[in-house]
């Protein structure tokens, strides 16, 4: 009693004269607390098992959750009249008691507390009271630090007795011989592991491009086996070409590298997700509209008759249409050049770190070409001039029939894609010197297609001829403004 008062006074009176920098470096060896004595001249009781005494009961799991949770539970029903003596317990600690905001389940440490470390142990069989004790094992403990101090106590998972280990020993060499603890030293070994490796995008686009060709309109009557035809005369025919265009591009590959790991625990695989960059570039675009720089209209005897009454003859001369085509398909991909594994031997196993690149680009040249036919109608376009009578236009229009036009459309293109990621992997070497970068090549694979690829003629496929005063009053006869089935020009 005399020596815990010494204790306290002392407390009492270096507190004035401390910061608080200086009092988290006091020892808990003065703190108002039975189990905070100094190292005791008598032998230990070595404790190789514990559980004989229980002091506030065994804790069921080596985690801070479950140490608070038990504690908790043992001081709300105070069981074995524990609550006043867990409440002194963290008093002592600079607590208001267990019931402290400050204690939570972070308050607990899960700690190994190593053969042959000597302190004082709490027993319930004993009052509470602490005896000077050596462990004869490894136990799992709970470590508790004092309220805004570095010291602290351990409670034991097995009893839920505290446990203080002095901050100083002033006891002969004989009574307490430190543990020895050697370092671990880990033992490295060579594993494989297995990379995965995948990766997807996706691109949809179009484009529309517009020209002009000049181009003879020849109106011919293919069932009356004549070589002669109508000029209509030359134009400029203007033509739309759209096309809507899809990419899609894949990369699915598995390597397997040998890594440096820790102890006999195989790797687990690694799994990896690449960017996925995809292009496409359209590089050539050509339209064939009929053949070629002529526009047959092929008419019917009654047609050919009555524009042969504004229109001259002419020779028709049977020519081979001219034929679209498209480079050969190319495809390009990239290689990378793997780096072999090494032999390490039978000696110490080495690690060092190592970057690998994972690679992949695949470059496609290729081409399209499609056929159609267009429903085209002629407008002849007749502008008077001179004096207009009340209400009459200066255009007038005349249909001459609707005809099938054959059109093709072609396009090269090239379309890439391409996937680039680096890893850091530890890997085993000889002397533990770092290896150079190794590149994997990584291959894609690239799917495309034309979803849409269309011509359209003149103003949406109707194209204009112009008209003299005399060929508009010839073919007034049999044509006007509206255009029905078969283009005999009469009005619905």
């Amino acid at each position: 009693m005399k020596s815990k008062l010494i204790s306290v006074l002392t407390l009492a009176i270096l507190l004035p004269f401390v910061g608080f920098a200086q009092l988290r470096d006091l020892r808990c060896d003065i703190l108002p607390y039975s189990v905070f004595k100094g190292a005791s001249k008598k032998k230990p009781v070595e404790l190789k098992v514990l559980g004989t005494s229980p002091q506030f009961g065994e804790i069921p799991e080596h985690t801070g959750v479950s140490a608070y949770e038990h504690l908790k539970a043992i001081h709300r029903e105070n069981i074995k009249n524990s609550r006043v003596e867990i409440d002194k317990l963290f008093k002592a600690l600079g607590y208001k008691g267990f019931n402290d905001p400050a204690i939570s389940s972070s308050s607990f440490i899960p700690e190994i507390i190593p053969t042959g470390t000597f302190g004082w142990m709490g027993a319930y069989s004993r009052g509470h009271k602490y005896a000077w004790s050596k462990l004869g094992n490894d136990f799992p403990t709970f470590k508790v630090y004092a309220k805004g101090s570095e010291c602290f106590i351990y409670i034991m998972k097995k009893c839920g007795n505290a446990f203080y280990v002095p901050s100083k020993y002033p006891v002969p060499v004989s009574l307490y011989k430190p543990p020895v603890v050697a370092p671990v030293v880990p033992v490295m070994t060579c594993k494989t592991q297995t990379i995965n490796i995948t990766g997807s995008g996706q691109v949809s686009s179009g484009d529309v491009m517009t020209t002009s060709k000049t181009m003879e309109i020849v109106a011919v009557n293919s069932t009356s086996g004549t070589t002669k035809g109508l000029l209509l005369g030359s134009y400029p025919v203007s033509v739309r070409s759209t096309y809507d265009f899809n990419v899609k591009g894949e990369a699915q590959y598995s390597k397997t590298v040998e890594v440096c790991m820790e102890g006999s625990a195989a790797p687990a695989p690694m799994n990896l997700s690449l960017p996925m960059t995809l292009n496409y570039k359209i590089t050539k675009n050509d339209v064939l509209i009929g053949d070629g720089e002529k526009l047959y209209l092929n008419v019917t005897p009654d047609q050919f008759k009555a524009l042969s009454k504004a229109y001259k003859a002419v020779n028709v001369s049977t020519t081979s249409s001219p034929n679209l085509e498209v480079a050969a398909k190319k495809v390009t991909s990239s290689t990378a050049t793997e780096t072999a594994a090494g032999s390490f031997g039978s000696g110490e196993t080495k690690c060092a770190d190592q970057k690998i690149n994972f690679l992949g680009k695949t470059e496609i040249k290729d081409g399209s070409v499609k056929s159609a036919t267009n429903d085209v109608t002629i407008i002849g376009v007749y502008k008077k001039t001179g004096k207009l009578d009340k209400g009459e236009m200066a255009e007038k229009y005349l249909c001459l029939g609707s005809f099938q036009v054959p059109v093709k459309s072609a396009y090269e293109f090239t379309t890439s894609g391409g996937s680039d990621v680096s890893k850091i992997l530890r890997v085993c070497t000889k002397d533990g010197a770092a290896p150079a970068d190794q590149n994997i090549n990584v291959p894609v694979k690239m799917t495309y297609n034309f979803t849409k690829q269309d011509v359209t003629l003149g103003d949406y496929n109707k194209v204009y001829v112009s008209l003299t005063e005399k060929q508009y009053k010839a073919l007034s006869k049999n044509y006007n403004r509206c255009c029905t089935e078969g283009g005999e020009g009469k009005c619905k």
